[in-house]
């Protein structure tokens, strides 16, 4: 256990705390909460602050009065990275899953359009390393009909397809080791929701709109699609907090 937990990250590990209150779990200072710890609105803004400081200080290219490179995530995004890191190592611990190298944060900061010291490049990467881990191990499997037409969906909104491809023109044009890759992905999401739900995961509504992204693929402009992922919060479910 002792070894496992050191696939957390300085940063995360800071900012879960154990809740003394858990009961109430409606703190307004609260981000998130995961079973008897909890991540403060606080800690997630102090991420956000490092990409911003960070992208601030590189140097501005040509022209002197060129304003720096805005943020490209918002908060929901930042919380939904320290969730998902904190899910995905329990998870990883469970299968005796570990990290199979160091980050490439070079090569993910870049996919990100962030600089590569940043906090959240760092977790973001750890996820997706152990991630892949979770998904070579996970058992393929048939994909419904509606994850298929999710892919799709997200290819169409983002230009990643040619346009005017159907929806049963993409899916007959899939492969079948994608459709296992896409089951095996749905398989590592089932544990990570599972984990999720045995955490009694909840999160404050101003960070609803976040999510736990499982599989990624490159989209235009090299920038990672999220084509498997948890809501933080789905709409019906017991994962909102109570607005204060």
């Amino acid at each position: 256990m002792q070894r496992a937990r050191r696939l957390a990250s300085v940063a995360v590990a800071a900012a879960l705390t154990v809740g003394g209150l858990a009961a109430c779990r409606s703190q307004p200072d609260v981000a998130a909460y995961l079973g008897d710890q909890t991540i403060s609105v606080a800690a997630v803004q102090r991420l956000y602050d490092d990409m911003a400081g960070k992208l601030s200080a590189q140097p501005a290219g040509q022209g002197s009065s060129a304003a720096p490179a805005p943020v490209p995530v918002g908060l929901p995004d930042v919380l939904g990275v320290m969730v998902t890191h904190e899910l995905v190592t329990r998870v990883a611990t469970a299968k005796n899953v570990r990290l199979s190298g160091p980050v490439p944060v070079q090569e993910v900061g870049q996919s990100l359009g962030l600089p590569a010291d940043t906090e959240y490049v760092r977790l973001y990467g750890e996820s997706r390393l152990l991630l892949n881990q979770l998904l070579q191990a996970a058992q393929p499997g048939t994909p419904p009909d509606a994850d298929v037409k999710h892919v799709f969906d997200v290819f169409a909104a983002t230009g990643a397809m040619k346009p005017g491809l159907t929806y049963q023109e993409f899916k007959g044009s899939v492969s079948p080791e994608a459709l296992q890759t896409l089951g095996r992905a749905l398989n590592v999401r089932n544990d990570v929701r599972t984990e999720a739900d045995k955490l009694d995961l909840r999160v404050n509504p101003r960070f609803a709109d976040g999510q736990v992204p499982i599989y990624t693929e490159n989209g235009p402009d090299n920038k990672p699609l999220d084509l498997v992922s948890i809501p933080l919060a789905d709409e019906g479910d017991a994962t909102v907090l109570d607005a204060a």
